[in-house]
């Protein structure tokens, strides 16, 4: 993903249920000790073309963004979800937590060095997930959006491109060849 300080981009088709199900085996323990209800409902075949790596650590921040400001009181909940939008996936992240401020809103994919929102357990962070996860699915030809209304939780939505046809280049090869002859 980073070489010499910069991040690089090496798309293939994956399914994405493969990397939502790595996140959510992460993040399921801080789930529970937090006493929310972590929702995996991606679709087991949804493909997208996208980086694997970047795409795992987007979801990742997402999630564990939406663990982090949702309450413990034993009804919280966070869902990962996704569906087939045309030439796109449509991924969803939402959570039943605190919910943002329209400046919030406004600030959000901004880098915050200095300053971070603490978590309902007092969870700190570095205030750059959420700049990194924009430049990752911007990277990968895909769009981040938020939508949230205060005291009601937040919904994150990551549009991605959908898995590419593959060209059989060695079929191709060997036409090639075949008119070489």
């Amino acid at each position: 993903m980073a070489e010499g300080g910069r991040f690089v981009y090496h798309p293939i088709n994956f399914k994405l249920r493969q990397i939502t199900n790595i996140v959510t085996d992460i993040l399921k323990t801080l789930a529970i000790k937090k006493n929310i209800q972590l929702i995996n409902e991606v679709d087991e075949n949804l493909k997208v073309y996208a980086d694997m790596n970047m795409i795992t650590s987007v979801i990742q921040n997402l999630v564990s963004n939406a663990l982090k400001f949702t309450d413990v009181d034993g009804k919280g909940k966070v869902y990962i979800q996704a569906q087939h939008k045309g030439t796109y996936a449509e991924i969803y992240v939402k959570d039943t937590g605190l919910g943002m401020t329209q400046q919030q809103i406004n600030d959000l994919f901004q880098p915050r060095i200095t300053m971070s929102y603490k978590g309902t357990a007092g969870e700190k962070g570095a205030g750059l997930g959420l700049s990194l996860c924009k430049r990752f699915v911007e990277m990968n030809l895909g769009e981040i959006n938020v939508s949230s209304n205060e005291g009601e939780g937040t919904v994150f939505t990551v549009l991605l491109p959908i898995e590419r046809e593959q060209v059989d280049l060695c079929t191709d090869q060997q036409k090639s060849k075949a008119k070489l002859v």
